[in-house]
């Protein structure tokens, strides 16, 4: 075989620069982008919106490849040719400006899901655009084999390439010990698989379609590989779930979530390997693969009415959401395809065509998954929230109410006011919507249950110091709704009691005593025998330490090297559990959540702010304490 000469390569380098320079524009420019802010730095919230330029140009590479074939196949002079690709430039403008402009907690996976849904129809319009008016499926076949193949080929020319540079660069650093810049390969790596990978690919297209109708030269390795190894491992699948489908018939038992996501991809699979054998299909020696073709989309519709099944059992359960909008969507899909099929319609376009419109429908509007899944999931909580009488004529009853000047730190005193109203399960359906909304929609459509601004508490907790703990916007809405943002697993034995005092943490009351000492301790296992130190402070030349005792007596020991002072905690404990009985996150009078000590020298009240116990089959498993110690000289 002869190998190509250097003037050839740089040849057809020049004339597919020529002929698609703003993909292969597109390409540098990602890679460029992408060596500076990587050399710039690891901090990516400098650079959102030139990160945003690289996911956009991304998608330019498909989307000025299909203008630009679109433009020859129509024979476009130089005003259409200009035109195609200024409307692709402006949807590009258009998908930029659907991407966060700035990093904040409140970036949500809604634009990047987006953004993944044009990509994917970005490349499926590339499949299909020479031939959107055309009926000429033999050529239709042939310009996606050609597509295909080149993907493989720049794929491994790519990662041959990167990989012998990656030897090379490291034995340079073994062998002559020269430090290489550890940033250099990603670098190659971004230059190999953008730049190189898309010149290359780009390369190998014909100028020319129109001699392709009339190709009847298939390659034997496709059809190789579609029945040797694609076919094969479809009946498996297939056999996997038909027996899967039996069982289910047999015991009654309902379908489990993940066999909509194997049917999807069993369709999918099924589906890519008959487009690869369709044009032997029409070889008198290879008939069979037209029956097993159209026999294949039968024994699809019994798969999706089990995947409809398993997808709507789950919508009724816990509503719409994105992932599930897609599935149903691509089931939708399937199914018209099947039907399209089992009709003995044959135009193969179709598949592309159809997938690339349900996908862009999909996309955008009231009728688009972000849309339907926002409205599912709140008119879902606001039922569960109705139910439990927590929502009255769409507003938040007992609704806690922030203090503005404690912020950034959430401070209330009527929190968790609503917890006796849900049970756990419905508990953690509320916190599971919630965080859904905080992934992919924000809040918007449950605000005005509210008197107060969240938004506002949120952005103060958003700037909080360092020393203080992040809460995430779903956390201040379930706790502004009264109840606490944690999750019980099913069959959780462990029930949690807090008894949290009145008083104001922002505010400390020291009068008659002498020096103040915070302490706050988390997680006390029960199961640990020895004593734990909580805090640690020095007075009149004496160490002192607060330590904790014990699960048994629960008592804390105020110690130092020649006194130990004694305070029952659990007698605390127990008498307020008499008042106030085991209801989670009681208010107590700061009255009742003290105990006073004294010896000859001082005198010390232990003041607690909050105690929290977690019990297991009725034996306590560990506990948190958080509180303050005055002292008072004699």
């Amino acid at each position: 075989m002869k190998l190509p000469s250097i003037q050839y390569l740089l040849t057809s380098g020049k004339a597919s620069l020529q002929r698609f320079p703003w993909t292969i524009l597109s390409s540098l420019v990602a890679v460029v982008i992408g060596i500076y802010t990587i050399e710039k730095g690891d901090d990516f919230k400098q650079y959102i919106p030139l990160f945003n330029i690289i996911l956009c140009v991304s998608i330019g590479i498909p989307l000025y490849f299909s203008a630009t074939i679109f433009s020859e196949t129509k024979r476009f002079d130089k005003t259409g040719y200009w035109l195609t690709h200024l409307i692709a430039t402006g949807l590009l403008v258009a998908i930029y400006f659907t991407l966060p402009s700035e990093v904040s907690q409140n970036i949500r996976s809604t634009p990047y899901v987006k953004y993944a849904l044009y990509n994917i129809a970005s490349h499926l319009l590339a499949a299909f655009i020479p031939f959107i008016f055309s009926r000429e499926l033999n050529a239709f076949w042939h310009y996606n084999k050609i597509l295909f193949i080149r993907f493989l080929a720049s794929m491994l020319y790519s990662g041959f390439i990167y990989t012998g540079l990656l030897i090379a660069l490291t034995a340079v650093n073994l062998l002559f010990d020269i430090k290489i810049h550890e940033k250099l390969y990603i670098e190659i790596y971004i230059v190999t698989l953008c730049f190189f990978n898309t010149w290359f690919f780009v390369s190998g297209i014909p100028a020319q379609f129109s001699h392709l109708e009339e190709n009847l030269d298939y390659p034997k390795g496709l059809k190789t590989f579609a029945q040797y190894v694609l076919l094969p491992l479809l009946a498996l699948y297939l056999i996997i779930l038909y027996t899967y489908g039996t069982k289910i018939v047999i015991s009654w038992d309902w379908p489990r979530g993940i066999v909509s996501y194997l049917i999807i991809f069993v369709s999918v699979l099924g589906i890519f390997a008959y487009l690869l054998l369709h044009p032997y299909g029409n070889q008198l020696e290879n008939v069979w693969i037209k029956w097993s073709s159209r026999a294949y989309y039968f024994l699809l519709i019994p798969l999706l009415i089990l995947l409809y099944i398993a997808i709507f059992m789950r919508i009724n359960d816990y509503g719409i959401t994105v992932s599930r909008y897609a599935i149903l969507a691509l089931g939708i899909w399937l199914s018209i395809v099947c039907l399209y099929t089992a009709l003995g319609f044959t135009n193969i376009k179709f598949i592309p065509t159809s997938l690339f419109i349900v996908i862009v429908l999909s996309s955008f509007g009231l009728w688009g998954m972000y849309s339907v899944s926002e409205r599912s999931q709140a008119k879902r909580l606001q039922r569960i929230l109705t139910e439990a009488k927590i929502l009255v004529n769409q507003k938040v009853q007992r609704e806690v109410i922030w203090n503005r000047d404690s912020l950034p730190k959430l401070i209330a005193k009527n929190e968790f006011s609503n917890q006796a109203f849900l049970t756990d399960s419905l508990g953690n359906e509320v916190k599971s919507i919630l965080d859904y909304l905080d992934n992919h929609h924000g809040y918007s459509s449950i605000r005005s249950w509210f008197s107060q601004d969240l938004l506002f508490a949120h952005r103060s907790n958003q700037h909080n110091s360092e020393d203080e703990i992040y809460l995430n916007e779903a956390e201040i809405i379930m706790r502004s709704l009264g109840l606490k943002y944690e999750s019980i697993a099913k069959g959780d034995k462990t029930k949690r009691i807090t008894f949290k005092s009145d008083r104001d943490e922002n505010i400390k009351t020291i009068s008659n005593y002498d020096y103040l000492v915070h302490f706050e301790k988390f997680y006390f296992p029960a199961n640990n025998s020895d004593e734990l130190e909580i805090c640690h402070f020095k007075l009149d030349s004496l160490e002192y330490t607060l330590r904790y005792e014990g699960p048994s007596s629960m008592n804390l020991l105020l110690c130092n090297e020649r006194d130990t002072l004694p305070f029952a905690l659990i007698a605390c404990i127990d008498q307020i559990k008499k008042k106030y009985g085991n209801h989670p996150s009681s208010e107590i009078p700061r009255s009742e959540m003290e105990l006073i000590q004294s010896n000859i020298k001082w005198e010390i009240k232990m003041e607690f702010h909050s105690v929290e116990l977690e019990y297991e089959k009725q034996k306590l498993t560990h506990s948190n304490i958080s509180g303050d110690v005055f002292i008072r000289r004699k």
